[in-house]
């Protein structure tokens, strides 16, 4: 019997329009608009499975607790990613180590109680048994499976920078470098997130810089200019 192409973790455009039941068109189309979880390997749309179907599930949002969130909703492309990201909440000279640690260092800078710090790695730890959170490019995106667990609202981005790189099960098989911590109560403003990290994964020189980044305020300034910019080189 043939096996089915949607036992893959990994699908093609193609595929995961056939799974969905759309034109391949809309799916490009959802992606311009950032409304589809997704990663570019060799200039080719992915789409890992556990993050399609995340993604299915939590269609019925929750309604976001602050402005910062309101704003990612009905105006998302205006709000940069700079902006969820607070200087203080990039780590910075990370070690390698296993999945489990690498994550208990990213939410290190949260004011969680030891009860709640335990949990929330549990929710992180189980989603990434269900399929890494490594979209390739260098780049991790650990969040929950469902947003509307998460036990901080948000929105914010916590960024680790691991400069020797880890083994983190990256969809393309290499080093993870730049751990995107995403912290969100709102399916909406998750994808949103994603579609910024997204535009990073593709920017060659810019994960080159913020790998080498020695501080926050360096990080930080890299991205901003980036995004005054406009450009995101591939090279």
């Amino acid at each position: 019997m043939t096996e089915s192409p949607f036992n893959n973790q990994i699908m093609t455009l193609s595929e995961v329009a056939e799974y969905l039941k759309v034109a391949e068109k809309t799916i490009l189309r959802m992606i311009q608009k950032g409304e589809i979880p997704c990663a570019k390997v060799a200039s080719q749309w992915r789409f890992m499975r556990p993050m399609i179907d995340d993604w299915l599930i939590s269609r019925m949002n929750v309604i976001p607790k602050n402005d910062l969130s309101s704003l990612l909703i009905k105006e998302g492309s205006l709000v940069p990613l700079s902006r969820l990201i607070r200087r203080e909440r990039i780590l910075t000279g990370l070690p390698a180590g296993s999945k489990e640690e690498m994550l208990d260092a990213l939410i290190a800078p949260l004011s969680l109680s030891r009860e709640n710090r335990k949990l929330f790695l549990k929710k992180l730890m189980q989603r990434e048994d269900m399929s890494s959170t490594a979209i390739g490019q260098s780049i991790a995106i650990p969040h929950l499976r469902r947003p509307e667990e998460n036990i901080i609202t948000g929105p914010e981005v916590i960024l680790g920078i691991c400069p020797e790189g880890c083994d983190f099960d990256s969809i393309d098989s290499k080093p993870t470098y730049l751990f995107f911590l995403i912290i969100t109560d709102s399916e909406v403003v998750h994808l949103r997130i994603i579609s910024r990290i997204s535009q990073i994964a593709g920017d060659r020189k810019l994960i080159r810089k913020l790998v080498n980044a020695t501080d926050g305020e360096r990080a930080l300034g890299l991205i901003l200019d980036s995004e005054k910019s406009g450009k995101f080189e591939a090279s």
